[in-house]
């Protein structure tokens, strides 16, 4: 598919509803502290799913929010699978040096951003990924 500017128009678009849906489920109001949670979020579910995966999953992304998935991505490292709550929180809460939102509340809301733009057999299988201690991190419908 050739890219054109419009495809960029397009993706700055669906990355402002993107965090300004993030920044409401927050209830911050912020865009900054939205950005931060998404990117957090997204790192630390990609480095937890492995390659094969996180690609699947960032073909249904917006090309920008792609960009924001992949910053940084060490494939050799992958997949990280934190066994507990307490060490997937502990990975969000590292993967940005600014996170100012609860890790725990920043999961949530990018997860149930996610679920609603992904298909949802997409979003089933990523939170089924996670043990069940996890998945009620995850919209009920996904989980």
């Amino acid at each position: 598919m050739p890219m054109n500017v419009e495809v960029l128009g397009r993706t700055v678009q669906q990355t402002e509803i993107w965090l300004n849906e993030i920044s409401e489920r927050l209830g911050t109001g912020s865009e900054e502290e939205a950005y931060q949670a998404l990117r957090a979020v997204l790192i630390s579910l990609r480095d937890r799913i492995g390659t094969d995966n996180a690609a699947h999953l960032s073909a249904q992304l917006p090309v920008l929010i792609r960009g924001i998935f992949y910053d940084g991505f060490h494939p050799a490292e992958t997949p990280s699978r934190e066994r507990t709550r307490e060490a997937f929180m502990a990975k969000v809460h590292g993967a940005v040096t600014n996170l100012e939102v609860d890790p725990e509340q920043a999961a949530k809301a990018v997860f149930e951003v996610l679920a609603r733009h992904i298909e949802p057999r997409e979003s089933e299988k990523l939170a089924g990924m996670f043990p069940a201690e996890m998945r009620d991190l995850w919209p009920r419908q996904a989980a």
